[in-house]
């Protein structure tokens, strides 16, 4: 009987950072709606914040996370949809971006801390995005 065996691909390392970035990254975001549909443990200041929230941050941050839990389990499994499910991820992000900074005080609400950490959040992901291009290109994500 003759069994076909498929040779494993040797995943890098970095692949594996990526994953388990976004990972816990998704988690993050889980825990956001959850605090914000259920404000148990939040301070009053963040309760006001969370009821101000538009409909389309809600729905962006989903999208968001999902276009980056799939990246995620795509990157993990070398198939070269994670270069486009990362960058459509970006795309969302600046585009919401620039939507709350053109109709929302969004410099005020996010803070100095707030802007800091979503500018490392971009760079990490169009890092990524570089990453995922490179991997695809050297057909190593197939």
């Amino acid at each position: 009987m003759n069994t076909v065996v498929k040779p494993t691909r040797k995943r890098p390392k970095l692949v594996w950072a990526v994953f388990f970035f976004y990972i816990i990254s998704v988690g993050y975001t889980v825990s956001f709606f959850f605090r914000v549909f259920y404000p148990i443990l939040v301070t009053p200041g963040h309760e006001v914040d969370y009821r101000n929230l538009l409909t389309f941050d809600l729905v962006v941050t989903a999208l968001t996370g999902i276009f980056n839990l799939a990246g995620a389990i795509a990157i993990l499994r070398l198939r070269k949809i994670a270069f486009y499910l990362f960058a459509i991820s970006f795309v969302i992000g600046i585009l919401q971006g620039l939507v709350n900074t053109f109709t929302t005080n969004f410099s005020t609400a996010l803070g100095g801390t707030g802007i800091v950490s979503n500018f490392f959040g971009f760079g990490v992901l169009f890092a990524v995005c570089l990453y995922t291009w490179r991997l695809k290109a050297r057909r190593i994500l197939l």
